[in-house]
């Protein structure tokens, strides 16, 4: 069986100023990799056999900076099925604003913003791509670098939550690392790892 560790991109400047980015890319902010640093501490003394990334740039820079601290030499291979869910024409706006001008977009799990995606499918997206990798690799430890709608979508599922109520109930801060286990479609564990 194979394990997964889950890691969130550095805080951007969008995180800072409360803006959904979904797709579209921020710059992280100038300290926006620290968390970072506590992330490696935690995932010191595991043995990575593999490292994903989303293949946006926030989650790839954060994969870079976490792989060096970890010594981790092999390549670092980007995804475009871990990225977040696609906001549409939501996307770069304030959080405030944009939920009053798309009701839905924060809890409905089956609403999709113009030219974006449900949570539903975005979940479904996620869940696609790392069964892909569960049956690429056996036994394996993999890291995955990401955003925090792919925790929320695989802790939602764990625990039989809504996706959408999950999603606007949980945080998940920048430093913050969960260990998971899936197989068979569905995620068989979840915890956070403190390291």
């Amino acid at each position: 069986m194979n394990t997964f560790y889950i890691v969130r991109h550095g805080e951007t400047e969008n995180n800072r100023v409360k803006r959904l980015s979904g797709w579209i890319d921020t710059p992280l902010t100038d300290t926006g990799l620290e968390p970072t640093e506590k992330v490696i501490t935690k995932l010191a003394n595991i043995s990575i056999d593999e490292m994903y990334s989303s293949d946006v740039g926030r989650a790839f820079i954060t994969a870079y900076v976490l792989a060096r601290g970890l010594d981790f030499t092999k390549e670092i291979k980007r995804l475009p099925g871990l990225r977040e869910v696609n906001y549409g024409e939501a996307a770069n706006m304030f959080s405030t604003e944009a939920y009053k001008q798309y009701p839905g977009l924060d809890s409905d799990t089956h609403y999709a913003p113009p030219n974006g995606e449900s949570l539903d499918r975005m979940q479904k997206r996620v869940f696609q791509t790392i069964g892909e990798l569960d049956d690429r690799h056996a036994d394996a430890t993999i890291v995955l670098v990401c955003h925090s709608g792919v925790m929320a979508a695989l802790r939602a599922s764990h625990i039989g939550q809504d996706f959408g109520e999950h999603n606007i109930s949980e945080a998940y801060p920048h430093d913050f690392v969960g260990k998971f286990t899936f197989g068979n479609g569905v995620v068989t564990s979840f915890e956070e790892f403190v390291g």
